[in-house]
């Protein structure tokens, strides 16, 4: 595999395009799988890992919970009991998975990898016998309503065994019940209506019809095996249980079994006398195996950052040095783009210079002009914000010097058919180094997003964070050209991380260069300039601008 091609598949990359998609933030890095409701953190797993699927399907069953999971109403419910709680996580989860189907198919190959990988490794079994009823009731519904209703066939034959198990634990009349009431699953609408099924069941177990007896547990089986019908025919094979073990029950050796209740023992059951949740297996056998930041960085989040009322105001302030840079680089640009005439032997307009050669022969008497495409270029300003950038020169801080500069640059690009920018600051507002402070996204216009560029500095200096997110948004991007570039005053917190995610992006066509401010950079950055002025910082940006579009 190229280094090219396994930057392109590098986690942090392939996790932030699934994120976009999925409308979720995602963290990548560390050792943690889980979710707090708003942002997924998933472990940096290497792209030849077995478990990258696995993760893949983490994300979209996590990034539906986080899309359509009422958390008030799931967490009011799940309070009851835990046989609540791990009724309504199975309903629920069935749920979402349709939900996320419906909006993107091709999910549904990614989450059943999850099922698929679970089951050949022994980690999704039947229940036994001898287990707890409550762990039979939930591992049934698991089994049965993902083989049914989500149509994971793979799970039909356990799920059928886990049928048969169900049957010789509980009443027939509690099944033929259940039945009735798990026909609703594929209608729920949402996470109330999950919740209003799960209570449901609940009281089915304390209803005085669901208390027949069931087959005593050391009732031999009708066959050992399910059959094919079984496996693919579940309701109505379980309505010809229902009714052989009706009679089979009726006709004595339930006694025992009335003394031992079923249903008591469920409805008084612990959390861990249930099924296991899927997502919490998969969950840890993610962080078992997690690579603990294979790039060596954790991959930032983006935050919004609050618009400031006075934005046209830095507009008016900048607009002088962008007009100029604007000029430049548009009269730059058009003259690279300038049709080339070319003769040609048909057309409509006659090259007056060549006709002297038509006694010689020459057909190729009309102009044509060639067609030239946009620059189709990407850019991505990086901006330190680190505590140092609070230094003053030439009466402005240094930090402001950096975003007046970005603003500038991004308002001239934004003029220029062809070219996309965003800006980005790092490290977040509160100085964390695992968040980013998103000045302006990619389509959005400089305009609009000047009011962000008033941000104050703080924190250390994680350039390899923020060298991360500006190569993730750049490897999502469609332009066939890519350039970062980063305005800092200091070394970085991280200088191995930095220098490994600058080799990758270059590795992978992109182009980075760093602007030092009073400072070298040139231990980091292949391409690099020192500027110790504000006026040699507007000159650097259009000629690096100036070599990169044409």
């Amino acid at each position: 595999m190229s280094l090219n091609h396994s930057f392109a598949r590098a986690m942090p990359i392939v996790a932030t395009a699934l994120g976009r998609k999925f409308g979720v933030t995602v963290t990548v890095g560390g050792d943690s799988a889980q979710t707090d409701g708003q942002t997924i953190w998933l472990p940096d797993l290497p792209p030849e890992s077995a478990l990258r699927s696995v993760a893949w399907g983490f994300l979209a069953h996590e990034a539906s919970h986080v899309r359509h999971t009422d958390q008030p109403v799931f967490q009011a419910t799940a309070a009851y009991s835990p046989l609540h709680y791990q009724i309504l996580n199975i309903l629920e989860d069935i749920r979402i998975e349709l939900a996320i189907r419906h909006l993107y198919p091709g999910t549904e190959a990614t989450l059943n990898s999850v099922v698929d990988w679970m089951l050949n490794t022994g980690k999704l079994n039947p229940p036994l016998l001898n287990e707890h009823p409550a762990h039979i009731l939930t591992a049934f519904l698991l089994l049965h309503l993902r083989a049914q209703v989500l149509g994971q066939t793979v799970l039909l034959p356990v799920a059928a065994h886990a049928q048969q198990v169900l049957q010789r634990t509980f009443p027939a009349v509690f099944i033929s019940h259940l039945y009735r009431l798990l026909i609703e699953v594929p209608q729920l609408v949402n996470t109330a209506a999950a919740a209003d099924l799960t209570i449901r069941i609940c009281q089915l177990l304390q209803t005085p019809a669901a208390t027949a007896p069931a087959v005593p547990p050391n009732a031999k089986p009708e066959r050992d095996e399910p059959t094919d019908q079984a496996e693919n025919n579940g309701e109505s094979t379980a309505a010809t249980h229902t009714e052989a073990q009706t009679g089979t029950a009726n006709s004595g050796g339930g006694a025992g079994v009335a003394a031992d209740d079923p249903l008591q023992r469920t409805l008084a059951a612990s959390a861990d006398d249930m099924a296991g949740d899927l997502f919490t297996a998969t969950r840890q056998a993610l962080e078992d195996v997690s690579d603990n930041n294979a790039f060596g960085v954790l991959l930032p989040v983006g935050e919004a950052v609050e618009i400031a009322p006075q934005g046209q105001q830095f507009v008016r302030k900048v607009q002088a040095e962008s007009r100029a840079l604007s000029a430049k680089l548009q009269g730059l640009v058009q003259a690279k783009r300038r049709d080339r005439c070319y003769a040609v032997p048909q057309g409509n307009r006659l090259l007056s210079k060549r006709l002297y050669r038509v006694g010689m022969g020459e057909t190729r008497l009309f102009a044509r002009h060639t067609e030239r495409t946009a620059p189709n270029t990407a850019v991505h300003l990086l901006v330190d914000l680190s505590g140092s950038m609070h230094q003053s020169l030439a009466g402005s801080s240094l930090g402001q010097i950096a975003q007046d500069a970005a603003l500038a640059l991004a308002l001239a690009l934004d003029a220029i058919a062809g070219v996309s920018v965003a800006v980005t600051a790092f490290p977040g507002q509160s100085g964390d180094s695992d968040r980013v402070a998103c000045l302006m996204k990619h389509g959005q216009s400089p305009r609009t997003q000047a009011g962000a560029f008033t941000q104050s500095a703080r924190g250390g200096t994680p350039l390899a964070q923020g060298l991360w997110y500006a190569a993730a948004d750049l490897m999502l991007r469609t332009e066939t050209r890519r350039m970062v570039l980063v305005i800092t005053d200091g070394q970085p917190n991280d200088p191995k991380g930095a220098l490994d995610i600058i080799r990758q992006c270059e590795q992978a066509g992109m182009m980075v260069v760093g602007i030092g401010i009073g400072c070298d950079v040139s231990a980091l950055f292949a391409h690099h300039i020192l500027i110790k002025t504000v006026s040699d910082l507007q000159h650097t940006l259009f000629e690096l601008t100036e070599q990169f579009l044409v």
